[in-house]
């Protein structure tokens, strides 16, 4: 509502003035909705800071608890030029001698050659590709050039590639080439179509395209290697079904041996990873949870049992023993070096970790994958709809909804209240104008009178 500022002037009193004192005093439990608004609102944000720091705990805790994300098996090849090597958490550590003694490669056809424009009749070509016949590619009567052809069978998508090249003596070759390697995906083909003279005879005779140079081209080849003396095949250079959980990839021929062992390093980078995490998480909710004596006043967690409540529920699922580990070797993270310290934060002995992963790796992954899982649990359950975290989050926004409906309806009452008060001091300034002028009036009159 505007004001102004000449309440008062007839009066001789500063309303105003008076005015703007009792409208502040009114105001008051708006200014604490005010504050409140505020301050929720940095719990909310604080909350949300806290809540990326939980999802960075519970990716750091899958990961200790799938092997595979783990990843804490190498595999190295003593001469990577000729073979390549990796693997998974499935492969079993050992060593394997092996020799590179022939590499895969895809079937390639070479057409006779053609004066360039040859064109061939309409007719039918038919494949069989890795054994499977092929839909028929059908061309109706009429002329078509090498170029026709190769794009018809590229269109028919059939596991065949076909490409025309310009040679240097002025002619055209088609080359057909199998889009994998391998004796299961050599292909063969039919054909009717036949060049025409309409750019003269063929460079060679030949009845059809499906007759290619046997000077040129390429045959089918599957990879071949000894693995320790015995004989394996892959259809490409990568071995993956040889040995369980290894990869292996033919570069050259050649000798090399592939070692497959523990990665100690990955498996202490993930421990490390979980403990900052989970640190960061802990420091969060410490940091936004003091209190300043002098000005009497709290920080985002200040009091807070959510943020009370994660640490405490953390520190259960770190002293509890997981079910599955009530008969294992190492039953608690501290068996691995992950102790906790006065301030609440975990701390990692690499060396202790790295003694247990010597004596038996098997046994260190299974008990970092049971906390791994109960923790990351931990974390979906609080962020879960109706979790802890959640629900408090749900709560803090619907307190702002609150204090800004009450925040609306006290404005509306104030502005009643200031029309009231300003339409009373309007009357009292009024009033007492009038009471002034009568009063001069009076005065005038009276001594008038007493001059006369």
């Amino acid at each position: 509502m505007a004001t102004t500022t000449s309440l008062g002037v007839g009066a001789g009193i500063d309303l105003q003035s008076m005015l703007t004192k009792l409208m502040a005093a009114e105001r008051a439990p708006i200014n604490v909705l005010d504050s409140r608004i505020t301050s929720t609102n940095t719990q909310i944000s604080v909350y949300g800071t806290l809540n990326s720091k939980l999802d960075a705990l519970k990716s750091a805790a899958e990961t200790l608890q799938f092997p595979s994300r783990l990843s804490a098996v190498t595999a190295t090849s003593s001469d990577s030029t000729v073979l390549g090597a990796s693997a998974v958490f499935t492969a079993a550590t050992g060593s394997y001698d092996l020799e590179v003694t022939q590499l895969a490669a895809a079937q390639k056809n070479v057409s006779m050659g053609y004066v360039a424009g040859t064109t061939f009749s309409g007719g039918d070509i038919n494949f069989t590709v890795g054994g499977v016949a092929a839909a028929t590619i059908t061309f109706d009567p009429g002329s078509y050039t090498l170029q026709d052809i190769s794009t018809r069978i590229n269109d028919a998508d059939l596991g065949v590639t076909a490409t025309v090249v310009n040679t240097a003596d002025g002619g055209q070759r088609m080359i057909l080439t199998s889009d994998k390697s391998g004796t299961d995906n050599a292909f063969s083909l039919t054909s009717t179509l036949v060049p025409t003279d309409d750019a003269g005879p063929p460079i060679a005779p030949q009845a059809s395209l499906a007759d290619p140079d046997p000077t040129k081209g390429t045959v089918a080849k599957n990879a071949t290697m000894k693995l320790d003396g015995i004989d394996i095949s892959s259809s490409s250079n990568q071995f993956t079904d040889t040995v369980t959980g290894l990869t292996l990839t033919a570069v050259k021929l050649g000798t090399a041996t592939v070692t497959v062992q523990n990665d100690s390093s990955k498996i202490t980078a993930a421990v490390q990873a979980f403990v900052d995490s989970y640190n960061a998480v802990a420091t969060t909710i410490k940091t936004n949870s003091g209190y300043n004596a002098a000005t009497k006043t709290g920080q985002a967690f200040t009091g807070d049992a959510t943020a009370r409540g994660i640490l405490d529920t953390f520190s259960s699922v770190r002293t509890t023993v997981p079910a599955e580990l009530s008969s294992a070797t190492y039953q608690t993270l501290s068996d691995l070096g992950v102790t906790i310290l006065q301030t609440g934060q975990l701390s990692l002995d690499s060396s202790v970790l790295a003694q247990k992963i010597s004596a038996s790796s098997t046994d260190v992954i299974k008990t970092l994958s049971a906390y791994g899982k109960v923790f990351a649990e931990s974390v979906s359950g609080m962020q879960t709809s109706g979790g802890m975290l959640s629900n408090r989050i749900d709560g803090l926004n619907a307190a702002i909804e609150r204090f800004k409906d009450n925040k609306e309806v006290l404005e509306y009452r104030i502005a009643l209240i200031e029309k009231r008060y300003r339409a009373q001091f309007t009357g009292l300034d009024t009033l007492i104008s009038k009471m002034n002028a009568l009063s001069g009036s009076l005065a005038q009159s009276l001594g008038q009178k007493s001059t006369g």
